[in-house]
C-alpha cells in the first residue's frame, strides 16, 4: 500500500513539474520604464541570446541552458555611437529593433539611431544601422547602415528580419513597404506585398514556414505559396486587433515541424501570455487552439514584448517585459498540443 502511495506521490509531482504553475526567469530584473522591446533568437548552437534597450545602448544576454540561467547582460558598444550620416544633437535616443540568427549561423542586430530635434526643421532622423556577431553574441561588429532610401532613413525595424535567396534580407519596415537589402552591396529594393483587397499594409511581420509558405501579418494574416507575387487572406485569424488593442504585441513563431505559432496579448490590461497554434502551415486557426499562461502576470504585450521562439523539438520560450524588468518563459509544446 505504502509502494502504491509512494509511486502516485511520484507521479503527481512530475506531472506537476512538467504541467504546473509555470516560472518564468528574470533576464532583468528591475524596474524598467520606456522603449525596452526584448527581441530573442537562438543561433546555431543551441544559445539563446535576447537583446533589449538599456541607458541609451543596446543591451545583450545569452544562455546555454535553454533558458534556466541567463548571463549578466552586457552592452552592446556599438550601438550608442552616433553614424556619421546623423548630426550631432543635444537629445538622442537608441531605440531598439531585433536580433536573428542569419542562415550562416551569424547573429544580426538591428536599431535606430534617432537625431530628436524635429522641432527644429520638421525632420525626425532615424537611421536604421546593424552589426554583426560571429561569436553568439559574444562580440559585434562595427555599425553598418541601411539607407537611406528616397532622401530619407527607412525608421524602425520592429519584426524580426527575413533572411531572403541570394544572401538578402527582407525587411519588414514600420513606415512604408517592406524592402529587400543586399548587405555586399547596399541596394534597396521594394518588395511590394498586397492582399486581395489591394491594401499595402504598413508594419507587417513576414515569416517564412517550415513548408515553404510565407505568412505576413498586419491588420489582417496574409499568406503567399508562391515567394511573395500573390497572397489570399487567412480567415478566422484569433489574433486580430481590436478599437482597445492595435495587437502590436502579436508574433509568429514557425516551428520546424510546420505548424505556426501566434502569441499576443488582449486588450488593455494584458495579463499573461496567450498562444493559439495553426497545424495545416497557417491556413487555418481554431480558437479551441488558444492556451493563457501566466493570468496573474502584467506583460507588456502591447508594446513589441512577448516574442516566443523554438528552444528544441519539444519546447518553445518567450521573451516578454513588464514593469518589473524582461524575463523568459520555457514552456513544453506539449501544453499546444493538450489544447488542440
Amino acid at each position: 500500500m505504502f509502494l502504491v502511495r509512494y509511486i502516485l506521490l511520484l507521479m503527481f509531482l512530475v506531472s506537476s513539474h512538467a504541467f504546473g504553475e509555470d516560472k518564468p526567469v528574470s533576464i532583468l530584473a528591475a524596474r524598467i520604464q520606456g522603449h525596452i522591446h526584448p527581441s530573442i533568437c537562438r543561433a546555431q548552437d543551441g544559445t539563446l541570446i535576447v537583446v533589449y534597450k538599456g541607458a541609451n545602448v543596446l543591451m545583450c544576454s545569452r544562455s546555454l541552458d535553454q533558458g534556466a540561467t541567463w548571463s549578466t547582460p552586457k552592452a552592446i558598444a556599438t550601438s550608442a555611437t552616433r553614424p556619421a550620416v546623423i548630426r550631432e544633437v543635444k537629445k538622442y535616443e537608441v531605440y531598439p529593433g531585433t536580433v536573428d540568427t542569419l542562415p550562416d549561423g551569424r547573429i544580426l542586430v538591428t536599431w535606430n539611431y534617432i537625431a530628436d530635434d524635429k522641432a527644429k526643421d520638421g525632420y525626425y532622423e532615424r537611421a536604421l544601422l546593424y552589426s554583426i556577431s560571429d561569436d553568439q553574441g559574444r562580440s559585434w561588429s562595427e555599425q553598418r547602415l541601411i539607407g537611406p532610401a528616397d532622401g530619407k532613413h527607412l525608421g524602425a525595424v520592429r519584426h524580426n528580419v527575413l533572411p531572403w535567396k541570394g544572401g538578402r534580407w527582407l525587411l519588414p519596415l514600420r513606415v512604408g513597404v517592406p524592402r529587400l537589402f543586399e548587405p555586399a552591396t547596399g541596394e534597396l529594393i521594394a518588395f511590394p506585398l498586397v492582399g486581395p483587397d489591394g491594401v499595402q499594409h504598413e508594419f507587417q511581420q513576414i515569416v517564412q514556414t517550415a513548408g515553404g509558405s510565407l505568412l505576413a501579418m498586419g491588420p489582417v494574416l496574409l499568406r503567399s505559396t508562391d515567394k511573395g507575387v500573390h497572397w489570399k487572406k487567412v480567415e478566422g485569424f484569433p489574433a486580430v486587433p481590436d478599437q482597445r488593442d492595435n495587437a502590436e504585441g502579436r508574433y509568429l513563431t514557425t516551428l520546424s515541424d510546420g505548424r505556426v505559432l501566434v502569441t499576443w496579448g488582449r486588450g488593455q490590461k494584458n495579463r499573461g501570455l496567450t498562444y493559439n497554434l495553426s497545424t495545416d502551415d497557417g491556413q487555418t486557426w481554431e480558437t479551441r487552439r488558444t492556451v493563457l499562461l501566466l493570468p496573474d502576470t502584467p506583460v507588456a504585450a502591447r508594446y513589441y514584448s512577448a516574442r516566443t521562439i523554438q528552444v528544441d523539438g519539444k519546447h518553445m520560450g518567450t521573451v516578454f517585459m513588464n514593469r518589473d524588468g524582461v524575463h523568459f518563459l520555457k514552456v513544453p509544446l506539449q501544453r499546444l498540443d493538450n489544447a488542440s
